[in-house]
């Protein structure tokens, strides 16, 4: 499978090997990529290199998404949550400096919605299998990796 493809585009449909294969490879190159730029070029310069991983992440989750022929605001919505709860717990802890040590309920709310949310795309997008057969996002990526039968 072509790598700018699989960490680019939001075209189409990938298998869960492709998927897995891909979120493996950004965990282990993106990490220490995101850690020596952060550390060298400071935290902007790691915030940038931190989105370009998102960006990859994002393109491989929406095409697993759209192979079980579900939108890709599935996982937009996945993204906006991350953000949600971790601007809430950032913005809480900052108020809570000089309060006890207590968990707000707003924040505990969100990081149960979150943590459903997660449970179901790992279930969806890492362990079903996509819709067998062509859906409207393009061809089975698994019959398409199969040899034609004769």
């Amino acid at each position: 499978m072509n790598p700018l493809y699989l960490f680019t585009s939001v075209e189409g449909r990938i298998g869960r090997r492709a998927y897995w294969l891909g979120i493996i490879l950004i965990t282990v190159i993106g990490v220490p990529v995101i850690a020596l730029i952060t550390f060298f070029g400071g935290g902007t310069a790691g915030a940038i290199a931190n989105l370009a991983f998102l960006w990859c992440g994002f393109a491989l989750s929406v095409k697993r998404a759209q192979d079980h022929n579900m939108h890709y605001l599935f996982v937009a919505a996945y993204f906006a949550l991350v953000a949600v709860v971790t601007n809430l717990t950032a913005s809480q802890t900052k108020m809570m400096t000089g309060v006890a040590n207590e968990q707000q309920p707003l924040a505990v709310i969100a990081s149960l919605v979150f943590l459903g949310y997660v449970i179901f795309l790992f279930v969806q997008l890492g362990l079903r299998r996509g819709t067998v057969g062509p859906n409207k996002y393009g061809p089975d990526p698994l019959e398409a990796a199969q040899p034609a039968r004769t």
